[in-house]
Formats: structure tokens, C-alpha cells, sequence
């Protein structure tokens, strides 16, 4: 089975200046304020758009595949934006002779908050291996059955990923131009899909349970934050709180 970019840049993973579950919270301060931004502030997500772009300089992680998985997203966000275009279609600015309607700029800032923070989760996760991850929510006392759900989601992820190629591979190889390629055809492979993941997902609980699980994957007791964790955690809020009040 190929690797998937994120998986190859956990190749790359290391050890954070802070604790991972420090780390988590961090990320989640950052999600919060920028989403805090007004929706004409531009300057102000651009501003915030530093932070991840220094993460990703400071760990050396490979651009092309966060890129990738950006460009992968876009069509979504793009999608989410489009309806300030026509709501909003006031003159907010005037550059060189040019209107610029404010659902134009409402729907940049809701693009670059989307990028922005999804490269910052991407370059986190860049560094920070899922099983790290797992171990980070269970130091913020992240309810066990959710933790375990998780890591069995993203481990099994990409054998849903490759059955799936699988069935359209074949779909492809039995269909002649544009037949069998319509909506109806696409739904049932959908449904055959989710009835092949079930079936699956009991022949593998099956398989754990005779090995002996019970309820977590780890046994490892959780790494609690130390007092310096906390103190990044105040450093980095402030940070926050700096950037958004100036921009």
C-alpha cells in the first residue's frame, strides 16, 4: 500500500519544544482566535497566517504535500465563500478605479481563515505522529471510548481508501463511455462500500477481542502537562491575543 504525504512527513516527526498535549491546546487557542477575526479583516487573518508559516520553516516540513492537501480542500472552501459574493454587494473599497463588493472581501476572509487554519492543523500533524496525537487527548482527559475511535478510524482510513479504489477500478473496467457511470450506479457502489466496511469493521473487532482488547489501545498512563506546558500555553494566548488586538 503507497504512503500516504502526511504519513511521509510523519517520517520526518520529532520531538516538540512543548508537550504534545500542550501543543494541542495551543493549536486550539490559534483555531479561536482566528475564526475571532471580523469578516472584513483581512489584514488581520494575513497576520495570523504567519503562525503556521513559521511552524512549517522551523520543523523543515516538506511544502508540496500540505499544498497538496490544501488544493484537495479548496474546491470545499471555495464552495462555503461563494454565497457572500451574492449576498453582500455593497462597495467596500475602491482600489485604482475598481469596486470591490464586501461579500468579496467576507468571502477572502473566510477562505484564507480555512487555509490558515487547516495548514496549521496539517503542519502540526506533520510533526506530531497520530499515536502521539491519541496520547496527547488522553493527557487532556479526552474520554477514552472517543481516543480509541479515533486512532481506529485514521489506522483503517486507508484500507477504506484502497477498497474504495478497488471498486471503481472495476467499475471502470465493466463500463463502456458513459455507461455505468451515473448516479445510480454510483449509489449502490456507495452502499456496497458501507456494507463491505461493516462487515469488516466486525471481523476486525472479532480479531481484537481474541487478542485480548478491552477498551484502549494504549495501556500507558497519560502524560500529564507540566508547569512549563502551562506557561506556553499563557505565552502563546498572549501571542494570540497581541496579534489580533494590533491587526
Amino acid at each position: 500500500m503507497q504512503r500516504s504525504g502526511i504519513e511521509t512527513m510523519h517520517a520526518e516527526a520529532r520531538p516538540l519544544p512543548v508537550g504534545d498535549g500542550a501543543a494541542i491546546v495551543i493549536l486550539a487557542l490559534f483555531i479561536i482566535f482566528v475564526i475571532s477575526v471580523p469578516k472584513f479583516d483581512l489584514a488581520g487573518v494575513i497576520a495570523f497566517a504567519a503562525v503556521p508559516l513559521l511552524l512549517a520553516t522551523a520543523a523543515s516540513i516538506p511544502v508540496l504535500p500540505l499544498v497538496k492537501r490544501l488544493v484537495i480542500a479548496s474546491p470545499f472552501i471555495l464552495f462555503m465563500a461563494a454565497g457572500n459574493l451574492a449576498l453582500d454587494r455593497s462597495t467596500a473599497v475602491t482600489i485604482g478605479g475598481v469596486a470591490i463588493t464586501g461579500g468579496t472581501v467576507s468571502a477572502s476572509v473566510i477562505v484564507l481563515k480555512t487555509l490558515v487554519t487547516l495548514a496549521a492543523l496539517l503542519s502540526l500533524m506533520a510533526v506530531m505522529p497520530f499515536h502521539r496525537f491519541g496520547m496527547a487527548l488522553r493527557s487532556l482527559r479526552v474520554p477514552e471510548p472517543f481516543v480509541t475511535q479515533l486512532l481506529l478510524v485514521y489506522r483503517y482510513s486507508f484500507l477504506l481508501a484502497e477498497e474504495a479504489e478497488m471498486m471503481q477500478k472495476a467499475r471502470d473496467l465493466r463500463s463502456f463511455g458513459k455507461r455505468g457511470k451515473g448516479p445510480l450506479v454510483t449509489a449502490k457502489l456507495i452502499g456496497s462500500l458501507l456494507i463491505r466496511t461493516t462487515a469488516r469493521a466486525e471481523r476486525i473487532y472479532m480479531a481484537m477481542s481474541a487478542r485480548g482488547f478491552r477498551a484502549a489501545l494504549d495501556s500507558r498512563a497519560a502524560i500529564a502537562i507540566k508547569p512549563g506546558d502551562l506557561a506556553a500555553i499563557a505565552g502563546a494566548a498572549a501571542l494570540f491575543g497581541m496579534i489580533r488586538f494590533f491587526f
